[in-house]
C-alpha cells in the first residue's frame, strides 16, 4: 500500500515538474515576444509612471531604460492636454484606437504616432496600461508635403482666376448695354464657372488650413435666419434650375463662426443642387432642438446608399455610380463641411435612401445672453 502511494506521489510529482517546465516555457516565449516585438509597446500605472517598455519602444524614441522607465510619461509627450486626455480616458475604462499623439525623442526630434491602449484591471484596481505605439511619421510628413503643394498651386492659381473674373464681369456689364444676347450668355456662364472654380481653390485652401491646425475660429452670436437667406439668395443667382425653399420660426440666434458656418451652408445646398433634378425642390430649415438649433438641407436627388454614407465625409471620397459619373468635383465639399462643424464640436449627418433623396443635418448651440 504504502509503495503505491509512494509511486502515485512520484508520478503526481513528475507531473508537476513536467507541467513546471511547460509553463516556464511558455513564460520564456512569451517574455520574449513582448520583450523583443517590433511593435513598440509600454504599461504606465494609474499615477502616470512608466512602470515597463520593450526594447522597440526604447529604441525608437532612443532613450536608456533608465532613462525613460520610472518616468512620467507625460515627460515624453509633446502636447500635455493630448497625455492628460489618454489618461483621462484610460482612467474611465475605455478602450483607445489610434488616437494621434506627438512624442518627444532624446534627440529632440518628435514621432507621430497612433495609440492603441486600456487597462488591466485587477480586483476594479487600477494597475497598469497595455500600450501599443505605431510610428507613423514618414505618413505624417508625406501628407504635410502634399498639403503644401496643394495650398502653393491653389494660390497661384487663385491670383490669376480672380483677375479673368473681375474681366469677365466688366465685359458682362458692357454686353448687357449692348443688348447681345448670344454674348451675355456666353459671359454669364464664363462668370459662373470662374465662380465655381474660385469656390474649389478656396476649398483646397481651407482643407490645407485644417490639416495644418491653422484654421482658427471667430465665435460670435448671430442671426441664422438671415445668414441662411443670404446664402439661399446667392445661389439662386447663379442657379435657377432649382427651387430652394427656406423652413425657418423667425429670429434664430446662435454662437458660431458665422464665415465658416456660411461656407457649410453654401456646400451643404450646393451638393443637394448637383444630385437632385431640375425643377425639383430643395429644402433648407433651422428649428429649435432644445438648447440647440438644428440645420438641415433636404433634396429629392439620386439618395445614397449604406455603404456609401459610412465614407461620405472623408477626404476626397466621391461616390461612384451610373447616376453620378457625369457629376463633377473632387470630394472635398462635405469633408470640409464635416471638419468645419469639428471645429464648433458639432457633428454633420446623413439620412438618405437610393432614389428617395437625401437629408444633412447638424446643431449648433442657441444664442443667449452670454456663453
Amino acid at each position: 500500500m504504502n509503495q503505491e502511494l509512494t509511486q502515485e506521489t512520484q508520478q503526481t510529482i513528475a507531473n508537476y515538474e513536467a507541467r513546471i517546465r511547460d509553463l516556464t516555457l511558455q513564460n520564456e516565449e512569451l517574455t520574449d515576444f513582448i520583450e523583443n516585438a517590433a511593435l513598440p509597446l509600454h504599461w504606465v500605472n494609474a499615477d502616470g509612471i512608466i512602470t515597463w517598455a520593450n526594447q522597440a519602444e526604447l529604441s525608437a524614441l532612443g532613450y536608456e531604460r533608465e532613462e525613460y522607465i520610472g518616468q512620467p510619461i507625460s515627460n515624453f509627450h509633446a502636447d500635455k492636454n493630448t497625455i492628460d486626455d489618454i489618461l483621462a480616458r484610460l482612467k474611465n475604462n475605455e478602450t483607445l484606437h489610434n488616437y494621434r499623439a506627438d512624442l518627444k525623442c532624446k534627440d529632440g526630434t518628435l514621432k507621430h504616432v497612433l495609440i492603441s491602449s486600456n487597462v488591466f484591471r485587477k480586483e476594479e484596481k487600477f494597475i497598469h496600461t497595455r500600450c501599443f505605439t505605431r510610428d507613423i511619421t514618414p505618413l505624417v510628413l508625406e501628407e504635410q508635403r502634399k498639403n503644401d503643394f496643394v495650398s502653393m498651386v491653389s494660390h497661384e492659381l487663385k491670383t490669376p482666376l480672380t483677375t479673368i473674373l473681375s474681366y469677365v464681369q466688366v465685359m458682362l456689364h458692357k454686353s448687357r448695354k449692348s443688348e447681345d444676347n448670344f454674348i451675355t450668355q456666353a459671359l454669364i456662364r464664363t462668370e459662373k464657372q470662374a465662380k465655381s472654380m474660385t469656390r474649389l481653390i478656396n476649398d483646397f485652401l481651407n482643407i490645407s488650413r485644417l490639416e495644418q491646425s491653422a484654421i482658427e475660429l471667430n465665435i460670435e452670436k448671430f442671426e441664422l435666419h438671415l445668414l441662411v437667406q443670404e446664402v439661399i439668395q446667392e445661389i439662386q443667382l447663379n442657379s435657377h434650375a432649382h427651387n430652394i425653399e427656406f423652413v425657418h420660426a423667425g429670429a434664430t440666434l446662435v454662437w458660431a463662426d458665422r464665415a465658416k458656418i456660411a461656407q457649410v451652408m453654401i456646400n451643404l445646398i450646393s451638393n443637394a443642387i448637383k444630385y437632385a433634378p431640375e425643377g425639383s425642390t430643395i429644402i433648407v430649415g433651422c428649428e429649435p432642438d432644445g438648447s440647440q438649433v438644428k440645420i438641415y438641407v433636404r433634396d429629392q436627388g439620386i439618395g445614397i446608399n449604406e455603404t456609401d454614407q459610412k465614407r461620405l465625409f472623408e477626404r476626397f471620397y466621391r461616390v461612384q455610380n451610373e447616376a453620378t459619373k457625369h457629376s463633377t468635383g473632387f470630394g472635398i465639399g462635405l469633408y470640409l463641411v464635416s471638419e468645419i462643424l469639428r471645429y464648433h464640436g458639432a457633428v454633420i449627418k446623413v439620412e438618405s435612401s437610393v432614389g428617395q433623396g437625401s437629408l444633412f443635418y447638424f446643431t449648433l448651440p442657441q444664442g443667449g445672453d452670454s456663453r
